[in-house]
């Protein structure tokens, strides 16, 4: 359980990881495909690199930022105390 007074901090920094995250993806999603055309001027496996950023680069940055975000929450939520202990 956390405490009264700690409740605040617990959920700027959830708030603050889940913004970063949003932050992050949002980078992934509108910015990274504005140098597309620049970036499709390279191969990769036979793939123009553009191509192949918005097929692979993104999932792979999508799954590592999940497991990221995963694992920090599970240490903020240690950090102040609002695990279930069954």
């Amino acid at each position: 359980m956390i405490d009264e007074d700690q409740r605040p901090r617990y959920w700027f920094y959830t708030f603050a990881l889940a913004g970063g995250v949003c932050a992050l993806i949002a980078v992934c999603a509108f910015v990274l495909p504005l140098f597309a055309v620049e970036l499709n001027a390279d191969t990769v496996l036979g793939f123009p690199l553009g191509y192949y950023f918005a097929a692979q680069g993104m999932m792979i940055v999508l799954i590592i930022a999940v497991f990221w975000v995963g694992g920090r929450q599970s240490e903020t939520d240690r950090k102040f105390g609002a695990t279930d202990d069954l």
